[in-house]
């Protein structure tokens, strides 16, 4: 089963295409959907599904796996890994929690200070409001 089947990019986001996908991929890792060992789509099936560059799910891959949620084996396909190093603390973290972390860690990648990212937030919560 393809948990990735029904994402849909937000072009209108203005978060990169790449950021959207590690994010949604990182989401069903933290949410159980996707449990240790299992197997991710290949980058040429998930481009092709998705619609977008190969560039860019290598990309969401080789971000994913330096944050040490999946690993690659040559040959074999990519694979999520145990997150052993994520430590009793954060067993408890439910799937919103995990979305959340990821979202400030890209912030703070992006260069925003801690007190932008609050704004930002605050910032999307009034449009929502709004809207």
């Amino acid at each position: 089963m393809n948990q990735l089947a029904s994402f849909e990019i937000d072009y209108a986001s203005g978060l990169p295409v790449w950021i959207q996908v590690k994010n949604r991929i990182a989401y069903l890792i933290g949410a159980g959907e996707y449990a240790p060992g299992d197997q991710l789509p290949t980058v040429r099936a998930l481009a092709v599904s998705l619609d977008i560059s190969y560039n860019t799910v290598n990309r969401a891959y080789m971000d994913l796996e330096r944050e040490g949620y999946i690993v690659t084996r040559k040959g074999r396909g990519t694979f999520v890994v145990e997150r052993r190093e994520v430590g009793a603390a954060r067993a408890t973290d439910n799937a919103i929690e995990l979305l959340a972390d990821d979202l400030i860690r890209t912030c703070s990648h992006a260069g925003m200070a801690d007190d932008d990212i609050v704004a930002l937030v605050e910032a999307r919560l009034a449009h929502r409001a709004l809207g």
